[in-house]
């Protein structure tokens, strides 16, 4: 027999169910639920009582409201058994999984939709976004109805509704992706996963920061670092011979000077910010990361974009005279054919003992060094 924990387990997977038949004005009750598991008879008319007795202590016939029990005599045993449960109407069955209140304000919020933004209600998902986001469905509509009366805003999303909360938007994407999907479906951009992009809105564009090594190379005197968005680091046309990205911003930050050399703050995987700078191509590329498994990814991905970019200080004798034991996080290995041989060996020794050291342990003095007989090649 079905426990009274596995009973109320079983009516709230049914919540889904009462909620689009409520919604669709469909008469679901009452509500029959199977009482599932066989009796045992085998131990006599104490031990069939006991299995039912939990059920019927707290069954509508007992306590007033919930479930009701139908049962029949076992002519065999002469003894009345539950052979169905039954919800005899939705008040019974709120009270039952403890939906009351939220019922409450579903209803509310069914009643607001139908009257602001009807096209909604066929939504298969609208039901369980009407129960889980109850008491932020106004402000779901107030969004809602404004794309749908601009379905392109191509604005910043916090100016779209002042009269909301600035981060509402950002904090409800999952919902209102899936009510602006069903709505405004024609406006929508398919391809993207981006929330922001999905919806025309605008985004603030990631920074790359970058750093004159020789003052000759500045734009203004004054200005030794500038940080640029993405799309316009792409038009630049930067002058100098040499271009080093570099994976860290203290290393980025404490970089020697250089004649007729910039320098970028990569920022990790962030690399990828730089493709399409066609004008870096043009350049003497160089690369410096952490030398970890993570660190010569980031090369190749890198290499992808710049097919002749170089390491620089990421050698299997810098980690000899400087590594201290450190290990790396978490890393998903892979092939990485654009590697060169040097690299690639010690590549697959990290990945083994996933030793790592990152560019902030090596000495300023021996980067100046490096640095100095690699130009001098």
């Amino acid at each position: 027999m079905i426990s009274l924990t596995q009973l109320r387990a079983k009516a709230l997977n049914r919540l889904d169910t009462v909620l689009r038949a409520h919604l669709a004005n469909e008469r679901l009750f009452p509500l029959l639920m199977r009482a599932s598991k066989t009796l045992d008879r085998s131990q006599g008319h104490a031990h069939i009582y006991a299995q039912q007795k939990e059920l019927i202590a707290h069954s509508k016939q007992r306590i007033g409201h919930g479930y009701s029990l139908i049962t029949k005599l076992n002519t065999k045993t002469r003894q009345s058994e539950i052979s169905r449960i039954e919800f005899e109407t939705l008040a019974d069955y709120l009270t039952f999984v403890d939906k009351t209140d939220e019922f409450a304000r579903f209803e509310a919020n069914v009643t607001l939709t139908t009257a602001t933004l009807p096209e909604l209600l066929p939504l298969p998902l609208l039901p369980r976004l009407l129960l889980d986001h109850a008491a932020d469905w106004p402000g779901l509509l107030t969004v809602c109805a404004c794309f749908q009366q601009n379905p392109q805003p191509n604005a910043y999303v916090r100016n779209l509704l002042p009269t909301l909360p600035t981060k509402f938007i950002e904090r409800h994407q999952a919902a209102l992706r899936l009510l602006l999907d069903y709505l405004i479906p024609a406006y929508v951009q398919v391809d993207e996963t981006d929330f922001f992009r999905r919806f025309h809105l605008l985004l603030e564009e990631p920074n790359v920061k970058i750093r004159f090594l020789d003052a000759a190379l500045r734009l203004h005197p004054a200005v030794s670092q500038l940080s640029v968005w993405a799309s316009e680091f792409r038009q630049l046309h930067l002058a100098g011979r040499r271009v080093f990205i570099i994976e860290n911003l203290t290393t980025f930050l404490s970089f020697p000077p250089l004649e007729n050399s910039l320098a970028i703050w990569g920022g990790g995987f962030a690399v990828s910010l730089l493709a399409g700078a066609d004008w870096l191509a043009e350049k003497q590329l160089f690369y410096w990361g952490d030398i970890d498994a993570h660190g010569f990814q980031i090369l190749a991905q890198l290499r992808a974009h710049y097919p002749a970019a170089q390491s620089v200080l990421m050698d299997a004798a810098t980690l000899a005279a400087h590594h201290r034991g450190e290990r790396g996080g978490e890393f998903q290995p892979a092939e990485l054919p654009l590697l060169t041989i040097a690299e690639q060996a010690l590549y697959q020794g990290l990945l083994c003992t996933n030793h790592r050291l990152e560019q902030e342990k090596l000495p300023l003095a021996y980067v100046a060094h490096r640095l100095a007989n690699l130009l001098a090649d």
